[in-house]
């Protein structure tokens, strides 16, 4: 094997040890024990190991920048629908409009529970007291909402 050609492919070419033995057809340990002959070989290894670190560390850094960004753009779009839907309740509770008992039950809707005999929803005082302005109880037919439908 040629010594010098080695020297060249590490020092000069910059190629690693792996890349110069598949060049030549020897294993990476016959490349390793001619490199170690060189008195400068240890000082490059460690001047790439110093440079391996320091691209590991940018990546990871940029890795972090754009899961950060990720993060924050997914907070921002929830943050923007929240928005919007009080920008709608807002909206449709306004002083110029009213709302109608099905808006009403339908915003208050886990307060509500199904009888089936009656097909009504009635107010569950379980989660508080009723407010004035929300029905006892309101008369749901069979097909309007799914979740209530019966099963034959």
């Amino acid at each position: 094997m040629d010594v010098e050609l080695v020297k060249k492919y590490y020092f000069e070419d910059k190629l690693k040890i792996v890349e110069i033995a598949k060049i030549l057809g020897v294993n990476k340990s016959t490349i390793s024990r001619v490199l170690k002959q060189f008195p400068e070989f240890e000082k490059e290894k460690e001047r790439r190991k110093k440079e391996s670190e320091k691209r590991a560390k940018e990546w990871r850094n940029e890795y972090k920048k754009q899961k950060r960004n990720e993060e924050k753009e997914e907070e921002e779009a929830l943050y923007a629908g929240m928005m919007d839907l009080q920008r709608q309740n807002a909206m449709s509770m306004s002083k110029r409009r009213t709302l109608s008992t099905d808006t009403l039950v339908k915003l208050c809707i886990t307060h509500y529970d199904y009888n089936k005999e009656k097909e009504r929803l009635v107010f569950n005082e379980s989660a508080g007291k009723r407010p004035a302005d929300l029905p006892r109880s309101v008369y749901v037919h069979k097909n309007v909402l799914k979740q209530f439908r019966v099963s034959t």
